[in-house]
């Protein structure tokens, strides 16, 4: 939907069960055109101050100036108006492919050096669960975006900073959504970008400012605004797979997450189920260490053969603890018994169990999968008894494994250290909890 109050683009809904979103407490499809009250639409021009502009892009009449729709078809529409001393013409129209529409400014009239900003508000409302670190992203929470020089720069509209100037040429520039972006793909790299906060609490933009050489001038862009889908946002070039924000924890592990991603693809092809897809990977991720795991598990039994033997040496030793663990790492020498073996396999689990996160927490395929009770992989379980039921598989692990010589050490180990984990993984990514649940099934 666009409006003539700047010749803007007013609303953009993504249809299909696929993009809904529980917004007060109801089921409403996705629009990813959200603005606070008295911000520009999308879309809008304003000019800089040499040809008649304010001085601030977020509050300048010219972005909402009425402009008249000189044409209208079912795949386009066509504005012209005024912005300052300059005539601008706007022409958007859907190009055929999904969750793209091409956007055409021209801008005349203009005398003398300046230049015109396209305009992409964003807004959090103040109120907006902003999510917490093991979270996935909220979709209330929005960060005007761009990408210039070598670099994908998000401003935080909760932040303390007026604004900032990005370097180098605009690459793509737009609003990042958790799952979803709205960005423009300028034809050529073109112009610079600004970030602006806006008068109220949780407004803002960016701002694509372009300088006018001449009298006139012309800014193609081509429009998307969808999921965040890997290989659709690598289609487009520019690293405006960019988009994607693992976020400074995930960061790290965005290879593999990557990895992790595509090979999920092709488990969910063959189980039609993402829920299913996960069981499937925990179980291949499994095979694949096994080899460690039996060694793991070698070393376990090699312990537990010796637990009667750490008892004498408690019993002779008492509460002189480190006497105690000299001994006992003794015994472990002289058995050549490695009592970290069966750590091994877990720490090697890790930077999956990181990986996975990311790709939970990045990836708008699963984003509204259903599993069993769970309407969304990518959210915490409503109820909670995927979290308590690998909290109990954690404690039954610990009670079959050889128990450490310190006995405040192995209390901690057997009810603590499984109680910790499950209060951590309470609001976890329902994906990420059941491999971690299979994992442990398995194990055990």
């Amino acid at each position: 939907t666009f409006t003539s109050h700047g010749g803007a683009l007013k609303s953009l809904v993504l249809e299909g069960e696929k993009f809904r979103r529980d917004l007060d407490k109801k089921d409403v499809q996705i629009d990813l055109v959200r603005v606070g009250e008295g911000q520009p639409f999308p879309y809008a021009v304003v000019a800089s101050p040499e040809l008649g502009g304010g001085t601030d892009l977020t509050t300048d009449p010219g972005a909402r100036a009425p402009m008249r729709v000189v044409s209208r078809a079912p795949d386009a529409v066509v504005f012209e108006g005024r912005v300052g001393t300059v005539a601008v013409k706007k022409t958007f129209r859907l190009t055929g492919r999904p969750f793209e529409i091409a956007a055409d400014i021209e801008v005349s009239g203009a005398s003398g050096t300046g230049g015109v900003a396209v305009l992409f508000p964003a807004y959090t409302p103040p109120d907006a669960a902003k999510g917490g670190m093991f979270s996935g992203p909220p979709l209330d929470v929005e960060h005007p975006v761009c990408r210039a020089g070598d670099s994908t720069e998000r401003f935080d509209l909760g932040g303390k900073d007026a604004g900032e100037k990005v370097a180098g040429v605009v690459d793509w520039i737009g609003v990042d959504a958790g799952y979803f972006v709205a960005a423009a793909l300028p034809k050529e790299p073109v112009g610079t970008c600004v970030f602006a906060r806006g008068a109220t609490k949780g407004t803002g933009l960016a701002a694509l400012f372009v300088p006018v050489e001449g009298a006139t001038r012309s800014i193609s862009l081509t429009v998307y605004s969808g999921p965040k889908d890997l290989d659709t946002l690598r289609g487009y070039g520019r690293a405006f797979d960019t988009a994607i924000n693992y976020g400074a924890m995930a960061r790290p592990f965005a290879f593999f997450a990557r990895i992790l991603l595509y090979v999920m693809r092709w488990l969910e092809r063959v189980a039609s189920n993402w829920g299913v897809a996960i069981i499937l990977l925990t179980v291949l991720v499994k095979a694949l260490l096994y080899p460690l795991t039996a060694k793991s598990m070698q070393s376990m039994n090699e312990m537990r053969k010796l637990q009667p033997e750490i008892e004498k040496l408690k019993a002779k030793h008492g509460s002189d603890r480190e006497k105690l663990n000299q001994a006992t790492m003794q015994l472990y020498q002289q058995h050549k018994v490695n009592p970290l073996g069966g750590c091994l396999p877990m720490l090697l689990q890790l930077p999956i169990w990181f990986a996975l996160y990311a790709t939970l927490q990045t990836s708008v395929e699963l984003y509204r999968e259903p599993f069993l009770w769970m309407k969304d992989l990518t959210r915490h379980d409503p109820y909670f008894i995927l979290p308590i039921a690998m909290g109990l598989s954690s404690f039954a692990m610990q009670k079959i494994s050889p128990q450490p010589a310190d006995n405040t050490q192995a209390k901690m180990m057997l009810y603590f250290m499984p109680g910790f984990f499950t209060i951590l993984m309470l609001f976890v990514p329902g994906g990420l909890t059941l491999y971690i649940f299979v994992n442990n099934v398995l194990s055990i």
